[in-house]
């Protein structure tokens, strides 16, 4: 059905006759005789399938797949597969986000629009898809730390261009993600944490302009709620004044079988701010815990930030993230871990990774053992001196000499909780 022609310049070239009755001809170049053999056999396959209107062979199928831009070309051009779309840049992204937008949030949406304006500034909408390579990419990750973004903001950036080409890859307008090369998971920044004492938290709270403010505070803070998602998603219905707990619905995790919503109590330290916004006059009070300042268009990172110099404190990094990591962190001495990542909705890898902390005033805690640690090995000793200056005169009935098991026991405990210590501290 086909033959291989081999040209007096060592290129060589597979002919063939098509469903018109005429002979075509494929120029492979200068490819071995086992490569022309083998692409010969994929060519009668194709022939097959356009004479007899069958479906292509798995085989034949995925050997498309692997050909270059080059080959799969010329066999368009002989009417032996459809000739593949031209898509531009600027399309696919269009095509992405639309595709997208009726089922993702429109924060979401907004992410799509930052990272195709990256792609958009830095390629062009007129770059052809099949022309990105792995290479280009690279430079394109290399763009946006010459804009001076972060790190983690860039991996993200990279994980939703991934996203977007994966897309093309689904349509068939590509056969390899050139973006697969750049990493995108996050790494931990722990440069940026900060824990806010108590202390500090209600010097912040009380320089804040109303009620609904100390609320949105103490939520973060005290409730370790998420803000501004899981916040302005809680309603008054979902709160169990009886039962001293509340019901938090997460946009972030709904979208995970069982993690639409987690229980949290109401704390001590919470329960005065949420009293405080319920017992207003009832005309004013709403579906939602916090009305007045859920407007879209109010900047609440902003807002915030003048709350905290009007507190007579300097604005911390990631404001609202660190108050939710302040309160994990102290709640996980109190709880065990599997408890406090229930409240708080994540995980306890999540837990470790981006929010726990270590404080200075553990490392004085440490300290502080270390040295009563030292003090009772002492006192150990002068008591086991005295128990044997007067041993002629204990009697074995009413005094007992401390026994040597005893001191191995006490130092091993002590042993395990410096490890502990150790151990919290490199986490």
């Amino acid at each position: 059905m086909a033959s291989i022609t081999k040209e007096p310049n060592g290129r060589k070239k597979i002919q063939f006759v098509g469903s018109d009755k005429k002979r075509r001809s494929i120029r492979l170049g200068k490819a071995t005789m086992k490569t022309a053999e083998a692409t010969k056999v994929r060519v009668e396959c194709l022939v097959s399938s356009k004479m007899s209107g069958h479906a292509l062979d798995d085989v034949t199928s995925r050997w498309l797949t692997t050909i270059d831009d080059t080959l799969r070309d010329r066999l368009a051009r002989v009417g032996l597969i459809e000739q593949r779309e031209v898509v531009l840049l600027g399309k696919l992204i269009d095509d992405f986000i639309k595709l997208r937008t009726g089922d993702v949030k429109p924060r979401t949406v907004a992410k799509y629009k930052v990272v195709k304006k990256h792609l958009i500034d830095h390629f062009g909408k007129d770059k052809p898809l099949k022309s990105l390579n792995a290479g280009e990419a690279k430079e394109w990750r290399a763009y946006l730390i010459g804009r001076g973004l972060a790190e983690n903001s860039i991996r993200k950036l990279s994980g939703i261009s991934k996203t977007m080409f994966n897309y093309a890859i689904d349509k068939e307008l590509l056969f390899k993600n050139p973006f697969n090369c750049l990493p995108s998971a996050l790494v931990p920044t722990r440069e940026r944490h900060y824990f806010l004492s108590i202390d500090d938290t209600e010097k912040v709270i009380d320089a804040c302009p109303d009620a609904e403010w100390q609320l949105i505070i103490a939520l973060a803070r005290y409730g370790g709620l998420r803000t501004p998602s899981e916040t302005f998603s809680l309603r008054w219905e979902d709160i169990n004044w009886h039962r001293n707990r509340f019901y938090v619905t997460s946009p972030k995790t709904e979208r995970y079988a069982g993690k639409e919503g987690r229980i949290v109590p109401i704390f001590p330290e919470l329960r005065p701010y949420l009293e405080k916004c319920f017992f207003e006059p009832a005309e004013n009070r709403t579906e939602h815990v916090i009305t007045r300042h859920r407007i879209r268009s109010e900047n609440l990172r902003t807002t915030f930030h003048k709350i905290i110099k009007r507190a007579g404190l300097v604005p911390w990094p990631k404001p609202f993230q660190n108050l939710r990591s302040s309160r994990e962190t102290e709640l996980i001495e109190q709880f065990p871990i599997q408890t406090v990542v229930a409240w708080l909705g994540n995980s306890p890898q999540v837990a470790m990774q981006s929010y726990l902390q270590v404080r200075e005033s553990d490392f004085e805690k440490a300290v502080q053992n270390a040295v009563q640690y030292s003090s009772d090995r002492a006192g150990i000793g002068s008591q086991m001196e005295n128990r044997n200056d007067d041993s002629s005169h204990c009697e074995s009935e009413t005094c007992e000499p401390i026994r040597e098991d005893t001191v191995q026991k006490s130092r091993a405990d002590r042993t395990r909780t410096c490890n502990q210590q150790i151990m919290s501290l490199l986490l």
